[in-house]
């Protein structure tokens, strides 16, 4: 933000008073002090008027309140809240050459510091770049020497991968003849268990048919005839 922009802003943010002078009244507006070194401040719009202040640098930026009839002076307002009367000739509108110059040595030093600024950051980031490469170096370093490595162990450990691959296979073969060892140990438990049941029903049986036959048996033979003694 320029200086020039700062002003303008505290001007139009300045207590605006309402005229009390008999003049003729124009829209409230912003001038600057022309590029005169000091220009007095009257307490109305005349040289016969007393000064309320003795001079306003060149640049100062007033808001304007009015203009007496024939236009020779300018009621006006300072930042710093003094209200009074200059005559028209010192005011302008657009600000003057030197603040115009403020403005640019200011922004001038911020393009500068900007500048700077960039030139530090490209600075580190050039160093950044190189360290990056010496780190890019040694890792290619240590990839190229664990590639030697590797090979290394790829030819010691073609053995040991045969046998962990042979290892595998048993192991794999032994848990098959280990399931094929559970269903024999089960259909060896059902037939125990189908043997018991057949003994059990088979003593059933058995027993069934003592029964009946003890029964029965009796039946089936002729009873003998009771000798009497009388005949």
């Amino acid at each position: 933000m320029t200086l020039f922009t700062i002003a303008r802003r505290a001007a139009l943010m300045l207590p605006f008073l309402s005229c009390c002078w008999s003049t003729s009244l124009v829209a409230q507006e912003t001038r600057y002090i022309s590029d005169m070194v000091l220009v007095p401040v009257r307490s109305g719009p005349g040289s016969d008027y007393r000064i309320i202040n003795r001079g306003l640098p060149s640049g100062t930026v007033l808001i304007v309140y009015g203009e007496n009839d024939d236009g020779e002076w300018i009621d006006v307002e300072s930042p710093g809240g003094t209200r009074g009367w200059i005559r028209a000739q010192y005011l302008q509108t657009d600000p003057p050459a030197a603040l115009l110059i403020n403005d640019l040595r200011v922004e001038l030093e911020q393009f500068r510091g900007e500048r700077n600024r960039l030139v530090n950051q490209l600075d580190a980031s050039s160093s950044e770049v190189d360290e990056a490469g010496g780190m890019v170096d040694q890792l290619e370093s240590a990839l190229e020497t664990t590639r030697t490595e590797l090979t290394e162990i790829k030819r010691v450990s073609a053995a040991a991968i045969e046998l962990d691959l042979m290892n595998q296979q048993l192991v794999a073969e032994l848990e098959s003849e280990k399931s094929e060892a559970d269903l024999l140990r089960l259909e060896n438990v059902r037939l125990r268990e189908r043997i018991t049941n057949n003994q059990m029903l088979d003593g059933a049986l058995a027993v069934l048919l003592g029964v009946i036959l003890a029964v029965i048996a009796p039946r089936l033979w002729p009873r003998k005839r009771r000798q009497d003694g009388w005949s």
